[in-house]
């Protein structure tokens, strides 16, 4: 089974992220986090986007260790210790960005771990206090914002009284109802990173998201995150170089020399006249001697990266609101060879990076939004042609609008193959089994096997006839990959605490690199 030899880039309080709300209680010895793991896709990539970013977690004080780990479904606002019990009463809530203020108001059982919802119905929870062993008090948001253009200020405080809050079954709806009034937060002291600062003695590290790990041969193991556009990191576990960056990492391609590797930066958001738009994006080459840039490219729009083994790229339009969709080929030189149009590109569409590939794969599709009849298609760089290989959608019965996810290409006793992730769309969201990881004959795409999955997948890789892929649940499994039957499956942990792996490679037998949701790299051997 999977197991983790080293952890890089951990820490105190990593699992929790970015820290909303802290609360410490000497009398349990507890340090609760709420926090923020960051957003969750970028704008080549959204096959992670369901899984939340809110996260719960408790501490041990002394230690720091990590007890126990929630992603609740909404972000965290406040945190009330019971004033005698081992219980946390916890309020979760946002604007759903549309119409309506939901969250969920939760006790936490500082023992076991196990937390339950108490309101019947969504409501967002702006704070609560406990006035005394037997009363709990707390805001509630207005319902929604129709016809109030002062919700966002307002609150509804309410109260609930219980004998034996072990056992406090749902509030009733007369306790989630009061009348509307201005509600302002009370003026908080020193911020939730400064408390998690001193409580780790400044050992504290805020990491994000590791987008992307390239494992090299000498040992080194690469990282693209959040806050970083490149890390390396040494056989012995010490840093040797990193490359801050306020946008952060999202591909890692390294060149066939072994010496330098191209890098994608995030198109962060940006408020214009005409609203939210991407920035351009750019590509920066890092020396892999020691991190020193030498050259970059930028072409003018958001972009993620297809590359050949052989050195050739693409960096493709990634603007759903590009017109027209064009995007810059790049030869083994590092120089522009043109631009040549790939229609246009979706986050949750169109992902299909083919990891080991001979060829400039990537998915384009028709309508108006181009997510119509998507085929998997090939670019010659040389020619600048693209030709349709074969439907993504396999089961003509079916006929279902399938989103694209990671892939790799491989070759074996069966032939040459493609292997990748995805999902059926579905109008009520990821239904049970509609998420899968297929393997596709060359070059006219037919199916060899398909494992379902109730999760997305958010990365995989080949490697000695075994593919890795890894699930948005946590999951990690080990496919054969010439009958697709599954070998293992392991629910990655991290200590007492579970992980997601957002990126993976298997760079040799019995080897996975996976770098995870909170910012971490695990090095793992494998059967």
């Amino acid at each position: 089974m999977l197991k983790i030899q080293r952890v890089l880039g951990g820490g105190p309080f990593t699992e929790t992220g970015d820290a909303r709300v802290v609360a410490v209680d000497e009398r349990l010895g507890v340090t609760i986090v709420g926090g923020d793991a960051g957003r969750l896709q970028w704008a080549g990539n959204g096959t992670a986007d369901r899984l939340s970013e809110a996260l719960l977690g408790v501490y041990d004080l002394d230690s720091t260790a990590c007890q126990f780990l929630h992603r609740p479904r909404w972000p965290v606002n406040a945190i009330a210790v019971h004033p005698s019990l081992p219980l946390a009463a916890v309020g979760t809530g946002c604007y759903d960005g549309g119409y309506l203020f939901e969250g969920e108001l939760l006790l936490l059982d500082l023992t076991v771990g196990t937390v339950t919802s108490l309101l019947p119905h969504p409501r967002e929870v702006r704070s609560l206090t406990w006035r005394d062993a037997r009363t709990l008090d707390f805001v509630l948001a207005p319902p929604d914002d129709w016809e109030n253009p002062d919700a966002r200020i307002q609150g509804h405080r309410c109260t609930a009284i219980r004998d034996n809050w072990i056992a406090p079954g749902p509030l009733r709806p007369e306790e989630t109802v009061a009348p509307v009034a201005l509600f302002a937060p009370m003026p908080a002291g020193r911020s939730p990173e400064e408390v998690l600062d001193d409580l780790s003695d400044g050992r504290r590290e805020r990491r994000r998201q590791v987008w992307a790990v390239e494992p090299l041969p000498d040992g080194r193991i690469l990282a693209a995150s959040e806050r970083f556009a490149l890390e390396c990191w040494e056989p012995s576990g010490r840093r040797a170089f990193t490359v801050p960056d306020s946008a952060g990492g999202r591909q890692i391609h390294v060149m066939p020399d072994g010496k330098s590797a191209w890098v994608v930066l995030d198109s962060p958001t940006r408020h214009t006249e005409d609203g939210w738009q991407l920035s351009p994006g750019s590509a920066v080459r890092f020396s892999l001697a020691d991190g020193t840039h030498t050259a970059a490219l930028a072409p003018g729009f958001p972009i993620a990266l297809a590359a050949r083994t052989d050195g050739w790229m693409v960096l493709r339009n990634v603007d759903y609101a590009s017109t027209p969709e064009e995007s810059l080929l790049i030869s083994p030189e590092g120089q522009e060879a043109g631009r040549v149009g790939l229609g246009r590109f979706d986050l949750f569409n169109h992902p299909f990076a083919v990891r080991h590939s001979p060829e400039l794969f990537f998915l384009r599709g028709g309508g108006k939004w181009g997510v119509e009849g998507k085929q998997v298609a090939r670019l010659d760089p040389l020619t600048r042609t693209v030709t349709d290989l074969f439907s993504l959608e396999w089961d003509t019965a079916r006929n279902g609008r399938l989103f694209g996810g990671p892939a790799a290409y491989f070759r074996d006793a069966a032939g040459e193959a493609l292997v990748h992730g995805g999902a059926v769309h579905d109008g009520r969201g990821l239904l049970p089994g509609n998420a899968f990881v297929a393997r596709r004959a060359l070059p006219n795409g037919n199916v060899t096997w398909v494992f379902t999955a109730d999760h997305n997948v958010t990365s995989l890789d080949v490697s000695d006839g075994t593919v890795y892929a890894a699930f948005t649940s946590g999951t990690v499994v080990a496919l054969d990959a010439v009958t697709g039957a599954m070998r293992w499956r392991h629910s990655l942990r991290v200590g007492a605490s579970p992980a997601v792996a957002l990126s993976l490679t298997a760079p040799s037998p019995g080897r996975l690199v996976l770098g995870t949701t909170d910012g971490r790299i695990l090095d793992c051997t494998v059967p």
